[in-house]
């Protein structure tokens, strides 16, 4: 995936962007753990790192009782 421009979004590409601040790489389980707040354990990462807490800062905490579907 690829942030840019506020846009998160798929590709298929694996080369990292030349202009990229930071370069993550992990699976879907461990993206699916940092978006709950338990860490960066077993991602890789170059580039500069004080970007993540950043990216994270302006996220929003999930509301668990949020109705997704209703009636």
């Amino acid at each position: 995936m690829r942030l840019a421009n506020g846009l998160l979004t798929w590709t298929t590409d694996t080369r990292p962007s030349a202009d990229a601040g930071l370069t993550m790489t992990m699976t879907k389980p461990q993206l699916i753990s940092l978006l709950a707040g338990k860490g960066t354990d077993g991602i890789a990462m170059t580039g500069d790192l004080t970007l993540l807490p950043r990216l994270l800062a302006v996220l929003d905490t999930p509301e668990p009782e949020f109705p997704i579907v209703t009636p």
